[in-house]
């Protein structure tokens, strides 16, 4: 809590816009910056069909959570930890390649998030080819037993802007 009141403030008090980073002392950072470089690794095996670095990188309590990118939502770790399995078991080898544009990056002592687009091109299963792939993801980061975890994932595809009537369901 303390450090979503922190987080907050930066916030309120233009610390954080859109494209910049509000980072914790230089430490945290560069411990954060190490693990977003292994969870990419693990982010780009899961896109080539192993989930098994991932789920290391994930938090496993029962407040876990993921909006995924194929739609629907699982809370739990016994619910999320097979939704990753399953997730990742959609996609094939094909030496699929990840680029990841962070769009916010904020760092406190136990907490962080980012808001990125993912970028790849994949062989999702049933398909002959590797199709392009581009995802709006939010990622919340937390320290357990002194690891970065992933807390919760939110993606969907990035479709183009639409008005807002073309958005609620008829």
């Amino acid at each position: 809590m303390k450090e979503l009141r922190i987080l907050a403030a930066a916030l309120a008090a233009g610390l954080v816009a859109a494209g910049s980073a509000f980072q914790a002392p230089s430490a945290q950072s560069s411990d954060f910056r190490q693990f977003l470089r292994d969870f990419e690794d693990s982010t780009q095996r899961f896109i080539n069909g192993d989930a098994g670095r991932w789920k290391q990188h994930a938090s496993q309590r029962e407040d876990v959570t993921i909006l995924g990118g194929f739609g629907g939502y699982e809370k739990g770790w016994q619910e999320v930890g097979p939704r990753y399995d399953w997730a990742a078991a959609r996609f094939r080898e094909s030496r699929a390649t990840l680029k990841v544009q962070y769009l916010t990056t904020v760092v406190s002592a136990d907490l962080a998030y980012t808001v990125s687009l993912e970028r790849s091109q994949a062989l999702v299963a049933g398909q002959d080819r590797p199709a392009p792939m581009v995802l709006r993801v939010t990622h919340v980061f937390r320290k357990e037993d002194g690891q970065w975890k992933l807390a919760h994932r939110h993606a969907d595809p990035l479709v183009d802007k639409s008005a807002p009537s073309e958005v609620l369901r008829k």
